[in-house]
């Protein structure tokens, strides 16, 4: 899997941040995104940028957040010279790319923290609608998956003599065309395996099905949240 896959997929690691409940881990992402919308100037962003990278860095997340920074950059230059040509300053330019760059950043570091079984309990525990919890949960667990597929997929169509590094886009989006037939046999094949081991395992069975984990909230939590809230403000009063 790529460094690029690997900045939204959720990895288990022994830290601090995956020891939180996860509705804190949510509620912190969410704070971090919409900070990344609401902080303008060039100060606010690179600060909250060094924030997000010290707080990846300490939950031993940094390098795989730090893929999430390879598919912003492109997008991040072009912003840069779209605010340089509509006549802005240097560092305002600077100011909005950094901005995408921060909201891509925060997304990430949301999506690697939370796991997929933290994703179904949280579902489940606010909507109260099995299938539609089991519907969400089940699609982030299979990102990863489908990411390996479209890999394999790709170094087999490379064996077979397919050229993914021509230079020609024409012939380019239609040697990537080869991957998409492959690709939807295979989630068809993979989603009558789902339902098979759904149906043998007794889906559906309970009305009221209970939980093997609890997630409790504890006084880390609320230390947790007090200081992001505590630093967002004062990143957005005095920076």
């Amino acid at each position: 899997m790529s460094a690029i896959s690997r900045a939204f997929v959720y990895e288990q690691k022994d830290s601090w941040l995956y020891r939180l409940n996860p509705y804190t881990k949510i509620a912190a992402g969410l704070i971090l995104i919409v900070a990344s919308l609401a902080f303008f100037s060039f100060e606010k962003a690179l600060s909250l940028f060094v924030l997000m990278l010290t707080l990846s860095a300490s939950a031993k997340k940094l390098r795989n957040n730090a893929g999430s920074l390879v598919p912003s950059a492109p997008f991040a230059t072009i912003i840069f010279i779209a605010e340089f040509l509509l006549g802005r300053s240097v560092l305002t330019g600077f100011a909005y790319a950094l901005r995408f760059v921060n909201l891509v950043f925060s997304s990430s570091i949301m999506f690697t923290s939370v796991s997929p079984d933290e994703i179904d309990y949280m579902a489940r525990k606010v909507l109260r609608w099995r299938d539609f919890s089991f519907l969400i949960s089940t699609t982030y667990k299979f990102i990863p998956v489908l990411a390996s597929d479209i890999s394999q997929i790709i170094e087999v169509q490379k064996a077979r003599g397919v050229d993914f590094d021509t230079k020609n886009i024409f012939k380019l989006l239609k040697n990537y065309y080869t991957i998409l037939v492959p690709l939807f046999v295979v989630s068809i094949v993979r989603s009558q395996q789902l339902a098979e081991a759904l149906e043998l395992r007794g889906y559906g069975a309970s009305e009221k099905p209970t939980f093997i984990y609890e997630y409790p909230l504890r006084t880390s939590d609320l230390i947790f949240m007090i200081l992001i809230l505590s630093l967002i403000v004062y990143i957005g009063m005095f920076a």
